[in-house]
C-alpha cells in the first residue's frame, strides 16, 4: 500500500476529529483577524471570536459563502494577505459571469501540493511513473495544480496541455507514458483515436488514466478503458479550494477520499441550509482549514453528493465523497420540470449501441420549447439495419420519459459528428433566449 503522508491518510478518526477541530478554531479566529468580509458576516451571525466554536458540530454556527459572496466581492474582496504575499493567482473560466479568482501564498501553494500529491498517490501514481497532464496550462488550476503534485511525488512529467491530439498520441507512444490525466471527454476523445490508429495497443505502456473538472459517465469510463487498456480514476476539486486535490479515487472505486484535514466536508438540504446526516444525499460545503491566501468558510459548491465515513478497504480513514450526481446550478428549467445533464447521461448509459457523446438543444418555437437530444452511435448507421435503429431510438425514448419525465425529441447521429472537447464539455445549448 502506497500514502504520500501514512500518518494522515490513516489516522483514526478520533484523532482526526481533534485535528479538525483546532484547525477550525485557529480558522475561525483568523478569518475574523484578517478579512473584513468575514468579520462583519460572522459578527452577524452571532460569533465573535473562536471561543464560540468548541465542538466541530458548532461549525453550524457559522454562516455559509456563496458563489453569490465571491462575486459581489470580485476581484480581491476576501483576500486575508496584502498582494505581496500572493505567489499565484489562478482562475476559473467564467463561462457564467466573472471568473472565479483564487489567490495563493508560499505556503497555500505547498499545502496544495501536497494535497495534489496525496490524491495522485490515491490514484496509483508511483516515482517510476511518466505521466502525461493532457489538461490546459494557464489560469485553469487542473494542470499546474497535478504537476506540482507530480514534482512532489517524483515522477517524470510530460506537460503536454491540450490540442495537438495525433501528436500526443505519438508522444505517449514513443516515450512510454504510463499515466494520463485528462477530462473525461477528451480522455474519451483521444481514446477513440488511439483505438482508430496504425500503432497498436500492445506497444502503448499507457495503464493508468486519472480523470477531473468534470462529470464522467459510467459509459465514458467503458470507452475510455476498453479503448486504451487502462485503469481509470476519478478526482474532485475546484478553483475555490486550491484546485484538484480536494479528493480523489483510490484502486477500491468505492468513492472518492477527501482529505479532510485540509478541507471539511459537510452536506446540507441546498433548500434549508440544513446539515444532512452521512449518506444522505445533499449539497456538498467545504471549510477552509489550512489556507492563508484566501479562506473560504462554509462554501456552497452547489455539487450534490453523499458521504461515507466508514474505513476504506485501501486503509484510508479519510471520508468519501460520491462522484456528484448533479450539480444545483447545472440544470435547466423545461416545460415545468428540472432536468440534469447527469439524468440525461443515465438515460444514455442504460442503452447498448450508443456512444456517451452527447449534446442537448433547446429551442423556443412561439410560445412553445422543445429540447432535442443528438447521440452518437457506435456504429455507423449505414451499418444497422431499420429495425436495430428503431430499437436503440426506442430504448432511448423509454428511458428518457423514465427519468427525465417530460418529452425531449432524440436524434441518433452517426460516430465522430458531435464536436469533441479539449477542456470541459459544453452539452447543453439553451437557444430559447436568444435574440
Amino acid at each position: 500500500m502506497s500514502y504520500f503522508n501514512a500518518e494522515i491518510e490513516t489516522m483514526p478518526r478520533e484523532k482526526l476529529s481533534r485535528l479538525q477541530l483546532s484547525r477550525l478554531v485557529r480558522m475561525v479566529d483568523y478569518c475574523i483577524n484578517n478579512v473584513p468580509f468575514y468579520r462583519e458576516k460572522l459578527k452577524s451571525a452571532g460569533v465573535t471570536s473562536s471561543e464560540d466554536i468548541r465542538t466541530l458540530e458548532d461549525i453550524q454556527k457559522l454562516p455559509f459563502t456563496t458563489k453569490d459572496d465571491l462575486r459581489e466581492n470580485y476581484p480581491d474582496g476576501l483576500l486575508a494577505v496584502p498582494y505581496d504575499k500572493i505567489a499565484r493567482i489562478h482562475a476559473s473560466s467564467g463561462t457564467t459571469g466573472k471568473p472565479t479568482i483564487g489567490y495563493y501564498t508560499k505556503y497555500d501553494m505547498e499545502i496544495w501540493a501536497q494535497a495534489a500529491a496525496r490524491v495522485l498517490k490515491l490514484n496509483g501514481i508511483e516515482e517510476s511513473d511518466i505521466m502525461q497532464i493532457s489538461v490546459g496550462y494557464g489560469l485553469f488550476t487542473g494542470a499546474l495544480g497535478f504537476h506540482q503534485g507530480a514534482e512532489k511525488i517524483g515522477c517524470t512529467i510530460v506537460p503536454a496541455s491540450t490540442g495537438n491530439t495525433r501528436k500526443q498520441i505519438v508522444m505517449m507512444h514513443d516515450v512510454g507514458v504510463t499515466a494520463l490525466m485528462a477530462t473525461p471527454s477528451y480522455a474519451t476523445y483521444l481514446s477513440d483515436l488511439v483505438a482508430g490508429s496504425q500503432i497498436p495497443r500492445s506497444e502503448f505502456r499507457l495503464k493508468k488514466v486519472l480523470l477531473g473538472a468534470e462529470r464522467c459517465t459510467a459509459r465514458m469510463r467503458e470507452t475510455i478503458e476498453k479503448n486504451l487498456g487502462v485503469v481509470t480514476a476519478d478526482n474532485y476539486g475546484l478553483t475555490e479550494c486550491f484546485g484538484p486535490g480536494v479528493a480523489g479515487e483510490c484502486y477500491c472505486h468505492a468513492g472518492m477520499h477527501i482529505s479532510e484535514d485540509i478541507f471539511y466536508p459537510e452536506i446540507i438540504d441546498p433548500e434549508t441550509g440544513r446539515v444532512l446526516p452521512d449518506g444522505e444525499k445533499g449539497e456538498l460545503v467545504f471549510t477552509s482549514l489550512l489556507r492563508e491566501g484566501m479562506p473560504l468558510l462554509r462554501y456552497r459548491t452547489k455539487d450534490i453528493t453523499s458521504l461515507n465515513r466508514e474505513k476504506c478497504a485501501c486503509g484510508r480513514t479519510s471520508v468519501r465523497m460520491r462522484a456528484p450526481f448533479a450539480r444545483t446550478d447545472d440544470m435547466f428549467v423545461f416545460k415545468g420540470v428540472n432536468v440534469f445533464p447527469s439524468q440525461i447521461e443515465c438515460a444514455i448509459d442504460a442503452v447498448k449501441g450508443l456512444s456517451p457523446h452527447y449534446h442537448i438543444r433547446l429551442e423556443r418555437h412561439g410560445y412553445s420549447d422543445s429540447a432535442t437530444l443528438f447521440v452518437e452511435l457506435d456504429t455507423p448507421k449505414d451499418l444497422l439495419s431499420d429495425a436495430e435503429l428503431a430499437a436503440i431510438e426506442e430504448q432511448l425514448q423509454r428511458n428518457l420519459r423514465e427519468i427525465v419525465i417530460v418529452k425531449i425529441n432524440t436524434r441518433l447521429v452517426n460516430p465522430e459528428t458531435l464536436q469533441r472537447y479539449t477542456g470541459k464539455a459544453k452539452r447543453v445549448e439553451d437557444l430559447r433566449y436568444s435574440e
